[in-house]
């Protein structure tokens, strides 16, 4: 049974997730994915964009490469932001993995 819970909990979370470009309205948060000084609006309010859906390792993969802009970047809470979102990811990512979802 707390199997059964635990899967519903992560379909639920994966299924928000992969909702949010919808959400994200019809202003979009467009990016430049070439600036590399560029600040990822996308991930910092932790929304996706609506014309960028992401599989959770790419998720992970995008915050990863964002963090390791650091500060000449993002400040300080931007930063802790960010690596809160990618601490989520990287646990939802193993909760799929150890439950065969």
């Amino acid at each position: 049974m707390k199997a059964l819970a635990t899967k519903l909990a992560v379909f639920t979370a994966v299924t928000l997730i992969s909702a949010l470009p919808v959400l994200a309205g019809e202003n979009g948060m467009g990016m430049s994915s070439g600036d590399n000084y560029q600040k990822d609006e996308c991930l910092l309010v932790a929304q996706t964009c609506r014309d960028s859906v992401d599989t959770i390792q790419q998720r992970i993969d995008r915050l990863s490469k964002e963090i390791g802009k650091g500060t000449s970047v993002y400040n300080g809470d931007e930063l802790k932001r960010l690596n809160s979102q990618l601490q989520d990811a990287t646990r939802t990512l193993e909760m799929l993995i150890s439950n065969g979802a």
